[in-house]
């Protein structure tokens, strides 16, 4: 009896933890781009987008955000990582599409570049005209 009421809880407290978890994932994420753009506290703001992408696996904003806080913090290739992550999860996202534009323009390599600017363009996003003017 006792091994069953210990079952019984012990599955309540997993179902209870594992509740809400795209809620969750949308607070941490909330948090996550007020410390980055508040504060300019990128390593938390990191810390916030983790937390995020736990909660949601698919969350394809986490993933652009914490590119973008990995951005600021000059950590290029782990950004990379992170915008590639919410175009597989969100295909045409032009944000991420226009961040990694800028990304590859830092690291001079123009092609990228120049594709991710375009591709930005195509899906919407807005002044990049000047960014793709000496794109073939």
């Amino acid at each position: 009896m006792k091994r069953l009421h210990f079952l019984l809880t012990a599955t309540l407290l997993l179902l209870l933890c594992n509740c809400g978890g795209p809620e969750k994932s949308q607070l941490a994420l909330d948090k996550g781009i007020s410390l980055m753009y508040d504060r300019s506290r990128f390593a938390e703001a990191v810390e916030q987008f983790d937390q995020a992408i736990k909660y949601n696996k698919d969350n394809y904003e986490a993933y652009y955000y914490r590119g973008c806080a990995k951005f600021n913090m000059n950590k290029l290739n782990d950004a990379i990582v992170d915008l590639e992550k919410a175009l597989e999860i969100k295909p045409g996202y032009a944000d991420a599409e226009f961040t990694l534009g800028r990304i590859y323009f830092i690291l001079d390599d123009h092609d990228m570049s120049c594709y991710y600017y375009k591709a930005s363009m195509q899906h919407g996003r807005a002044n990049v005209e000047d960014d793709v003017k000496g794109c073939p």
